[in-house]
C-alpha cells in the first residue's frame, strides 16, 4: 500500500491503513507492505514512492493498494503517469471504492 499526506499525519494515516488492509483481505491478498511518504508534498522527493516504483519495475510488487490516485500527486495528470508506470511494470492498482463514484477501476 502507498500513502502520502501533507502536512504530516502524526497518526500515520491509521484509518487509511486499516481500510487498505480490509481491501487486501477482501481481494484475497496477503498483508500489505506500507510505503509511506508522510509529510512530503507531491512536488518534493518521495523516497517511499521511488522505492515502490523501483521494486515494481523489478517484479517484486504485483498489487498496489491506494485510497485513490491523489496519493501520488494532487495533479491528475502526474498521478495518472504514476499509475501508468505501475501498470506498465505489471502491477494492478486497487483503489478503495468511493460511495460517490459510479465506477471503480473502470468497472460499473
Amino acid at each position: 500500500m502507498y500513502l502520502r499526506c501533507y502536512p504530516a499525519d502524526t497518526w500515520g494515516m491509521g484509518c487509511h491503513q486499516d481500510a487498505l488492509r480490509t481491501l487486501a483481505r477482501q481481494n484475497g491478498l496477503p498483508e500489505p507492505v506500507l510505503y509511506l511518504d508522510n509529510g512530503a508534498r507531491s512536488c518534493e522527493a518521495r523516497p517511499a514512492l521511488e522505492r515502490l516504483l523501483e521494486q515494481a519495475a523489478l517484479g517484486l510488487v504485483d498489487v498496489v493498494l491506494v485510497p485513490g490516485p491523489f496519493v501520488f500527486s494532487l495533479d491528475d495528470v502526474e498521478a495518472g503517469h504514476t499509475v501508468e508506470r505501475l501498470l506498465a511494470a505489471g502491477c494492478l492498482v486497487l483503489e478503495i471504492p468511493s460511495p460517490h463514484r459510479t465506477t471503480w477501476n473502470g468497472v460499473s
